[in-house]
Parts: C-alpha cells; structure tokens; sequence
C-alpha cells in the first residue's frame, strides 16, 4: 500500500478513536495509548464500541413518548414476560449484538431461548465461535466436552471464551428444545468473515426452517445497514432469497448507561436511552425507521465476565 494511501486510513482511524474517546469519556492519554500499542484485535474491539455508542439516530432525539410506551421492561432474564414473547414470537430469527466478555447480552439470549421454548418452539441458538474449534463438544454435547474443547483451551483476546458463554451454553445444552451451533469461519478458512458467517446461519436456517434461531455475536456482525461500504451479516441476511427473511428477522443492539469489560471501564453517560426508569429493556423501532439495527436491548451497568479459561 503507497505511504499516501496509509497515512490516509491511518487519519481516519485516528479520527474514529477520538470520536469514541469523547463518546464514551475516555481519557485522551488513553486514545493515544490504544492507538499506539493496542493489538489489532483491540483495535477492532474499540472501533465496534464506536458504532454502539454512535448509533443514536435522528429517531431517537423527540420521540421519548414512544420509547417510554413501547419499552418492554426486565426484571429477570430467567423470567421474561409474556409481553416479550407476543413481541419477538413473529420472527424466525434474532440477532443480539454485545460487547465481548460482559455478562448481560448472553444472559439476555439465554432468556429469550427459555421463554421461546416454554410456549413450545424448538431454538437453535449459534454462537460466534469458529466450529472447528468447538469439536469436541460438537461431538459429545456434554456441558465438561465444552471447556475440553479448543476454543476455550486458552483465552480469547477479545473476550469470547468467557464464563458468561460457558454457563450459558451449558445452560442451553439441558434444554432438549434447544441445539447449539456455531458459525464464525473456521481457523484458517479464507475469505470476507461476514459473508461466511452469513452462509454459516443460512445453511442452519434452511435445516431447520420451522424452528427458531437466534444469535450472539459483536454489534459490528449483526447491523442491517452497511459499514463504511461493507456489508455485515445482517445486510446479506435481509437480502438473500431463498430465507425470505426480511420480515421475520430482528436485530437487537446493546446500549448502555456504564458499565465494564475485561479491558475496560465506562463511567456512566446519562443517554436519550438511560432516560427510563427501566435497568433492563427491550425497544423495537418502529418499522421504516432507518436505523442499523431493529431495535435495543439496554442494561444500565453492563458487568465483565471472567475468563472460563483454568490454567
């Protein structure tokens, strides 16, 4: 790449840095620091809190009325109500988006998991975890044969190989209505990440078309509008024609008041969303808004989760 050109991306990350540092209350020696020691799956990881946390569109400045009616309270994650069934019962497939290595988006799909099969649905639920990685438990489905297998043999960088995923899948793997399946690529595999990920949840979809799925994966995955030109899994997800599921899919974000991850701690910011009473809720936009995603999950104080990793 010609030093121009470099110089060029190396401003506009440099510019996406400073955006979030004054979005989220960061330091600036701190900006400085991640730009020039960060390792680029850090990197990454900062740049996917930049689109959670700029993602507050126009919509969402006048119209408080609204979300204060439609915003669908949590008071447990292992008990959510019946209002939340009779709204995401209408889709074949939702996506969670979180910021890695926090508790509340997994506890939050493992929530939406038993409510879905208490009123008789079967729920497969994919995690984003390369399959050749998880192996062994794809193998015994056993809740030991999921710390036996690779993934979580050492800790992830950006958080994944978590306690809050072990228990969940673990959790999940009681529940017969309920099969785990994962769809990041596979080590080694080539090719754009999105698009194969996508091609992962379809072929599981199309083998199982009457049953429900729903995903977790970063909130950089799960956007239903492009990301500086490049298409995410939700764009191809809504676009593609044989699942037809354009109409049937929902696409949650994380949004949040504070909180803290393995690498980081986010003083609280008072926000259009924080503005309920609500520590815990679900909002669907309204249909034909044009926002990234379809909705919210919030959680005033998002908590770390350690690493399930034992050395």
């Amino acid at each position: 790449m010609a030093s121009s050109q470099v110089e060029k991306k190396n401003k506009r990350i440099r510019k996406q840095f400073i955006v979030a540092r004054i979005n989220l209350g960061i330091s600036q020696d701190y900006t400085i620091l991640t730009l020039n020691n960060a390792s680029p799956m850090k990197k990454q990881l900062f740049i996917i809190l930049i689109l959670i946390t700029s993602a507050k569109a126009s919509y969402s400045q006048n119209n408080k009325a609204y979300l204060k009616e439609h915003a669908l309270p949590i008071s447990k994650f292992d008990s959510l109500s019946s209002q939340i069934y009779e709204q995401i019962n209408q889709y074949q497939l939702i996506m969670l988006g979180e910021i890695h290595g926090t508790n509340e988006p997994v506890n939050l799909l493992d929530g939406l998991a038993s409510l879905l099969t208490k009123y008789g649905d079967s729920v497969q639920v994919g995690f984003e975890i390369p399959p050749n990685q998880m192996a062994t438990f794809l193998k015994k489905r056993t809740s030991k044969s999921i710390l036996a297998s690779e993934f979580f043999s050492y800790p992830s960088g950006d958080g994944r190989a978590s306690n809050a995923w072990y228990k969940t899948m673990a959790n999940l793997n009681k529940n017969k209505q309920v099969e785990i399946f994962f769809f990041d690529n596979n080590t080694g595999q080539s090719g754009y990440s999105d698009s194969i990920m996508f091609v992962n949840i379809k072929a599981k979809m199309i083998a199982h078309p009457t049953w429900k799925t729903i995903t977790i994966c970063g909130s950089m995955h799960n956007r239903i509008l492009p990301y500086e030109g490049q298409m995410k899994i939700g764009d191809y997800l809504i676009l593609d024609k044989d699942l037809n599921i354009a109409d049937k899919f929902c696409s949650l974000n994380l949004e949040f008041e504070g909180g803290e991850t393995l690498w980081n701690e986010f003083k609280p910011m008072p926000s259009f969303y924080s503005s309920l009473a609500y520590d815990e809720y679900l909002f669907l936009y309204p249909k034909g808004t044009n926002e990234p995603y379809h909705g919210i999950f919030f959680t005033r104080n998002f908590t770390k989760s350690e690493s399930a990793v034992v050395k």
